[in-house]
């Protein structure tokens, strides 16, 4: 027998419809849509793993690059490995969503990656790209555009707070693509006077920042 269909985290429906406005604007925003027990239980895990001391300082870049700049990013993290119920069905259901992205865009994704981010009080992360460099040999799609040839194409941000509400802070806001700057990398400074679009999630390879919580 083949192997089992990964059990997808929405239904088709709203699957389609977040796909066709990532496809459309560049991002979506699905508010509500995760199973509350699912997203209950990885709370609780990353609430314990945080209080264990198995989380890290996050960090920038990638490999050889990578650093840690407290000045652009002030969070802990801890990745995830499908090791318990919560991981597992979460990984699952992120793998369904790849695949049909992968279907209805021709995105190339080839796997799916996923960490918890704690923020504590005045944590942030600065407004950055999830990527700025091409993979060796990778193409742009006809829906994506040359997003499709970075490194990181999509990007799914899940809000695990319990009763968030604005006065919380710790917004997710996004901008529209920056212009290329003399290097012919996005410019992300052209965007300082560009207000945020919306907070969102999932959402595709676009400038976003995590404002400051309280």
């Amino acid at each position: 027998m083949g192997a089992l269909a990964p059990a997808p985290l929405f239904g088709a429906n709203l699957t389609r419809s977040l796909i066709e406005d990532l496809a459309s604007q560049g991002w979506a925003h699905a508010p509500g849509a995760l199973d509350p027990e699912l997203v209950a239980a990885l709370r609780a895990e990353a609430g314990a793993i945080d209080e264990a001391g198995e989380t890290r300082a996050g960090r920038i870049g990638r490999g050889a690059i990578e650093t840690r700049r407290e000045a652009v990013r002030r969070t802990r993290i801890a990745w995830l490995d499908g090791s318990s119920p919560a991981q597992a069905a979460f990984l699952d259901g992120a793998e369904a969503l790849r695949l049909e992205i992968n279907r209805a865009l021709f995105a190339g994704l080839f796997e799916f990656e996923a960490h918890f981010a704690v923020y504590p009080p005045g944590g942030y992360y600065a407004r950055h790209l999830d990527a700025f460099r091409p993979r060796p040999g990778a193409q742009p799609s006809a829906a994506l555009g040359a997003k499709a040839a970075r490194s990181r194409v999509v990007s799914m941000v899940v809000f695990l707070n319990r009763s968030w509400t604005e006065a919380d802070g710790g917004r997710l806001a996004i901008w529209p693509d920056a212009p290329d700057g003399p290097e012919g990398r996005p410019d992300l400074s052209a965007l300082d006077a560009v207000p945020p679009a919306a907070e969102i999630a999932p959402l595709g390879v676009i400038s976003h920042k995590v404002v400051h919580p309280d």
